[in-house]
């Protein structure tokens, strides 16, 4: 069985992500190295959009807002140093409500 806790956020990340679980936004996809957007990156999902997280951004974070629904999520945190990935939000269940 494969250890799924190896796979570390980065800290530029870990801060939106601490800060959203502390609001009480939900995990729903384990850290993960997915080798995409970059080789060796790492892939987090939130349940809920992000909100608490928004107010610690850094410099060191790309924020956007997702509208293509081949990827699922709406918001989406890409750090500019190690090329991890945090998305939140379901734009699926967004577009159909």
């Amino acid at each position: 069985m494969k250890n799924y806790n190896i796979f570390k956020l980065c800290e530029e990340l870990q801060s939106i992500l601490d800060k959203e679980i502390t609001a009480g936004n939900v995990i729903t996809e384990l850290s993960r190295c997915t080798n995409w957007p970059q080789e060796g990156s790492i892939f987090v999902s939130l349940k809920n959009r992000l909100t608490a997280g928004k107010k610690v951004l850094t410099d060191d974070v790309y924020y956007s807002i997702n509208n293509d629904i081949h990827y699922g999520w709406i918001d989406e945190c890409v750090c500019k140093i190690h090329h991890n990935l945090l998305v939140a939000g379901n734009l699926i269940k967004s577009k159909y409500e």
